[in-house]
């Protein structure tokens, strides 16, 4: 009861990975206990009441999707990279699990990461019409790409937040950054980039996607 699952350490070290890819700044990254998530929710660092398992504190690129207009994206064309980028902070974390537990990515997106998905779904409702259809089945096929590409380093995280329970962003920042060689800036990393596998590294535990056609 007092140790951390591995299957929400991997989980949470994906989009932990996404959000370091993007560039974006990350507060704190946490894994409870059996224990801790029987006892009731977490309050996060803004003093919310959060009923998970674990949790990365740190701040989307389209805050609230819900609260805006379905097909926004067809009238502001700049939004639609952030709509995409975001999708990859989101399902990081349910395919880096599935991939941990060599299941299929549905497995998780209807369980533990079904709030991801429903934020996903508000997401690519902004979307033009023409880019719903396959938003989801490319986004995924991106994460693969990146969580294939980075494993050592993400499996690395998840065994720290597994042992710790819970990391400052900035110090997991600077371990990714250490890890990969790489020190990401705002948006900088092209999203097409993960259109195509990347080479094996003999990591292993991940396979290659590609987007659909």
């Amino acid at each position: 009861m007092h140790s951390r699952p591995r299957r929400t350490a991997f989980h949470e070290a994906g989009h932990a990975l996404a959000f370091w890819w993007n560039g974006l700044a990350i507060r704190r990254v946490t894994v409870r206990t059996r224990a801790e998530a029987l006892i009731g929710p977490m309050v996060d660092l803004r003093g919310n009441l959060q009923p998970v398992k674990g949790l990365v504190e740190a701040d989307y690129l389209v805050p609230l999707p819900a609260f805006e207009p379905p097909g926004i994206a067809e009238y502001l064309p700049s939004m639609i990279e952030l709509i995409e980028r975001d999708l990859l902070n989101c399902f990081a974390g349910p395919v880096a699990e599935a991939v941990y537990r060599h299941g299929p990515d549905n497995r998780f997106l209807t369980t533990s990461g079904a709030g991801d998905r429903r934020r996903a779904c508000e997401l690519i409702a902004l979307l033009p019409p023409r880019q719903v259809l396959h938003a989801e089945s490319i986004a995924l096929m991106r994460c693969h790409n990146l969580v294939r590409h980075y494993w050592p380093a993400l499996r690395t995280v998840a065994e720290l937040l597994r042992d710790r329970g819970t990391v400052d962003g900035d110090a997991l920042i600077g371990l990714l950054c250490q890890l990969t060689g790489e020190t990401p800036q705002r948006l900088t990393n092209p999203l097409a980039t993960l259109d195509i596998p990347p080479r094996s590294r003999g990591s292993g535990g991940a396979s290659p996607r590609r987007a659909p056609r």
